[in-house]
């Protein structure tokens, strides 16, 4: 009988333990967030018999009824709670966060942006952001309030081009609604310092420098279609005429050129990497709220420079003209980038063999000339909002087969519709018949 009754101990003993050490790891995994000020209800499925809170300088708590308790903060910390029932058995045990109150941030996050659905929590030491808005810029500019709201300290971060301003411990998780996407159309040109010239007084423009200029009812294809009228290589050339389109916030880059390769040694072993060189271009677009376009630019040139070339050692490298810059637009405005000058002086010698070595008497059969080569680069570009379309409504080109004496004559011929259907199945694969 005595050895039954032990081992019904044993056995109450045991679940008893099992039973604690279940309610002790659930109610530590558990976290209570309070603003300062603001009070949280809890009702237990036991008396209260009594309540422990380690640091009573942040938190404090009132017992309204055996079973009813409510903890209030006190002031911007962590402490520890713990509730105890009659026979001293856990009945909460909660890490307490007791945070900065988001009541006024939220009211002014609703007289600021009344059409914006956005919501301010504490989540642990963290303040997150959530709900949607119209733009990116109003994005940011909530993110900055809010920070600046808490009296946090902010830092810069560079994403791409655009520097933005954040703030550590707060998560920034706001979705914006309607993504917009910009198209850039640039022209980049190498032209003689003396087009160049003549081309800035129509533009307005005669500062010297680097100068960005913007332009009424003029786009990249104006420069375009002017240095093509030219038609001389030594006055004026289109590196690249790149076509890029961006969703706002987000970066693009273009490349026109190639790699060399550079031998580094290091720890008695050779090795070889590759850099870049021609024509480079990086931008960054953001849409504002009023539907202007801020543009970050970084445009480079480059080429191999062989001065360092003789028979022994081949050093080739890179002369590079770039820029940084940013600057706002309205949607189809354009502007020009210029400026960036290059300068090379090159001589010449011509004389007639033999004679022309002669000292002093050989000057009279030798001619010597400089020549100073002048050219600046400039890059227009135009910026417009574009919105994707349905696939139904693109018009494609119709292919047609002519003969050499169709197009000496310009007879139009006719062609069964079966063969306008062909042509047209082959350009909506890319002008592949698969």
């Amino acid at each position: 009988m005595e050895l039954k009754t032990y081992k019904d101990c044993c056995a109450k003993f045991c679940l008893s333990l099992l039973a604690f050490l279940f309610v002790s790891a659930t109610h530590a995994a558990s976290l209570i967030n309070i603003g300062v000020g603001d009070a949280h209800y809890v009702s237990t499925k036991r008396d209260i018999g009594s309540v422990f809170i380690s640091d009573p300088s942040i938190a404090d708590y009132h017992i309204i009824q055996k079973d009813k308790i409510i903890f209030y903060g006190k002031k911007v910390g962590t402490t520890t709670l713990l509730v105890f029932d009659d026979e001293g058995g856990t009945i909460l045990s909660n890490k307490l966060v007791v945070n900065k109150s988001l009541v006024h941030i939220q009211q002014q996050l609703q007289i600021q942006y009344p059409d914006s659905e956005v919501s301010v929590s504490n989540l642990g030491d963290q303040v997150v952001l959530t709900g949607t808005v119209a733009t990116e810029q109003i994005k940011d500019e909530i993110h900055l309030m809010v920070g600046e709201l808490l009296g946090k300290e902010g830092v810069f971060i560079s994403n791409g081009l655009i520097r933005t301003y954040r703030f550590p411990g707060v998560v920034n998780n706001v979705k914006v609604v309607t993504t917009k996407q910009v198209n850039v159309r640039l022209t980049v040109a190498e032209v003689s310092h003396t087009f160049m010239e003549d081309f800035g007084v129509q533009i307005g423009t005669t500062s010297p420098g680097v100068f960005v200029d913007q332009l009424i009812n003029f786009s990249a294809d104006d420069i375009s279609t002017i240095i093509t009228a030219v038609n001389n290589d030594n006055v004026a050339q289109v590196l690249a005429e790149p076509n890029m389109s961006v969703i706002s916030g987000q970066s693009a880059s273009f490349l026109a050129g190639g790699e060399i390769p550079v031998v580094t040694v290091s720890d008695g072993g050779t090795n070889v990497i590759y850099k870049e060189y021609g024509v480079r271009l990086q931008l960054q677009a953001q849409v504002l709220q009023d539907d202007k376009i801020v543009l970050s630019l970084a445009p480079e040139v480059s080429s191999i420079d062989n001065q360092y070339q003789d028979g022994t050692y081949d050093l080739p490298s890179l002369t590079s003209r770039k820029v940084d810059t940013t600057i706002e637009l309205g949607d189809g405005q354009s502007f020009v980038l210029g400026g960036l000058l290059n300068s090379q002086d090159k001589e010449s010698l011509q004389k007639i063999p033999y004679i022309g070595d002669i000292p002093i008497l050989g000057a009279m059969f030798r001619n010597t000339s400089t020549e100073r080569i002048k050219t600046e680069l400039i890059i227009v570009a135009t910026v417009n909002l574009v919105e994707p379309v349905e696939a139904n409504t693109i018009q494609l080109p119709t292919m047609k087969k002519t003969n050499n004496l169709a197009r000496f004559f310009a007879i139009e011929q006719e062609y069964p519709t079966a063969i306008r259907r062909w042509s047209e199945q082959v350009l909506s694969k890319g002008g592949f018949k698969r």
